[in-house]
């Protein structure tokens, strides 16, 4: 392995489609690697799902962030909780839409409160998803 990103990249070309049990399996062998070795591209670092982010449809983002919020909900540990977040965030940025998904509207303080909770990059991630809706959450 080179990379986090080749953790679990046979799930990466259906979850680009919108399987979200494909999306699901990704994120699991993600969070399975957290903390190994990132991909670097000529001195940048790509995120934990930044293969994904670049070339997802935003209609199939925008469709998949219900499930990935349900998903944030459920983590109860501090990496599982924060891979998905960043897993929303990066959904949230490839919608490439301002509108507000109706789970994440009416799950968003209490995702928020377990990042308070959790403290650190959680509370990062919570902060680019608000800003990106233009503070509304």
């Amino acid at each position: 392995m080179s990379s986090i990103l080749d953790l679990g990249k046979e799930h990466l070309y259906e979850a680009q489609q919108g399987n979200p049990e494909e999306l699901k399996a990704l994120f699991r062998a993600r969070v399975l690697g957290w903390g190994k070795t990132y991909a670097h591209e000529e001195e940048m670092t790509v995120g934990l799902f930044g293969d994904l982010e670049q070339k997802i449809e935003p209609y199939v983002a925008f469709y998949l962030l219900s499930e990935v919020v349900e998903l944030a909900t459920s983590e109860e540990d501090f990496d599982g909780f924060s891979c998905a977040l960043d897993l929303v965030s990066s959904l949230v940025a490839a919608s490439e839409t301002t509108e507000i998904p109706g789970v994440l509207q009416e799950k968003f303080s209490a995702l928020e409160s377990k990042a308070k909770r959790f403290g650190g990059e959680p509370v990062y991630s919570i902060a680019v998803i608000r800003a990106h809706y233009r503070n509304v959450l």
